[in-house]
């Protein structure tokens, strides 16, 4: 009983990465993306889909460029 309640909570756990975390983390989002996504969309597509979302945003931004200041 234990086991089983761990495996829900892990799964539960990486799924809320995925829909909380994820989109805002470009590397854990194009993991997510790759990887979980296509598992997860059976799910829901819900889960999966502000990181597509964020994705689409982030290739219309400019890329962010540092700034030092003077000084």
């Amino acid at each position: 009983m234990r086991l089983l309640l761990l495996i829900v909570a892990v799964l539960g756990g990486f799924v809320l990465v995925g829909m909380l975390v994820a989109p805002y983390q470009p590397e854990l989002r194009a993991w997510y993306l790759q990887n979980a996504c296509s598992y997860l969309d059976q799910l829901s597509t819900d889960i999966c889909a502000a990181a597509r979302r964020e994705a689409g945003k982030a290739a219309l931004r400019p890329p962010r460029t540092r700034q030092f200041g003077s000084g």
